[in-house]
């Protein structure tokens, strides 16, 4: 569900709030869409009304090696396939590169759509979960870095856990102070939910950086206040 909101909360606030026409824009500037099969777009000018890239770059990859490279003034979508012009098509196999001028040159096989281009690019939060490891896999058939993704794909597997685990540290404390004061109880409560986010962010924050593991960057909140939540709930019991 979040993802989907996200998304709709962007929309109310370019159209609503900065009063932006959504079917206003034509083109899009400095494009990079990575497409399927290891495939990468660079290109300086997308027209989405003309179906047209200009000064465009598509460069294929193999488990991680540059496998083909095309340079193209431009590039027309003709309605089954993308024809480039006025560029060249450079090979690479075994540490040797062939270079091909050409006219035109039509590519078949690829599965990017014109309508794939005029979108704007989405951030991990405004994906759902099947997207986001969809988009993971395509990373790592280009060979880009994948851990920063890695991390964000696990958050949203850990982060749903939170309700659960704070209920198993809340509850301990709610006996502890139901016979005390109600506001302290009520801070307590506040105190422990935004500890528990902020470490998760922090760990969210290493796992971008390298400094952790993506595995242990997005589940490390969890395994802390998992454990302290059921150290508090054994204890409770035998109190």
């Amino acid at each position: 569900m979040v993802p989907g909101a996200n998304q709709e909360r962007d929309r109310i606030f370019e159209e609503q709030i900065k009063h932006q026409d959504p079917h206003a824009a034509t083109e899009r500037a400095d494009v990079t869409y990575l497409g399927r099969g290891g495939r990468i777009f660079l290109m300086r000018l997308y027209l989405v009304r003309e179906r047209r890239m200009h000064e465009v770059s598509l460069q294929e990859f193999r488990a991680g090696e540059l496998e083909r490279r095309i340079d193209a003034a431009e590039a027309t979508w003709d309605g089954r396939q993308w024809v480039f012009a006025s560029g060249y098509e450079r090979t690479f196999e075994e540490g040797r590169e062939t270079v091909k001028p050409f006219t035109k040159l039509a590519v078949a096989g690829l599965a990017e759509r014109p309508e794939d281009f005029a979108k704007e690019s989405r951030k991990p939060g405004q994906m759902s979960f099947p997207e986001l490891r969809s988009y993971l896999d395509r990373l790592r058939a280009s060979g880009a870095r994948v851990s920063n993704y890695l991390v964000d794909l696990h958050l949203k597997l850990a982060f749903p856990l939170v309700n659960f685990i704070v209920v198993m540290i809340g509850a301990p404390v709610a006996t502890r102070l139901r016979m005390q004061s109600a506001a302290l109880g009520f801070g307590l409560s506040v105190a422990i939910s935004f500890l528990y986010y902020g470490f998760m962010r922090a760990g969210q924050a290493l796992g971008h950086n390298g400094a952790l593991p993506p595995y242990l960057a997005a589940w490390l909140g969890d395994l802390v206040f998992g454990v302290v939540g059921f150290t508090m709930m054994v204890r409770a019991q035998r109190t």
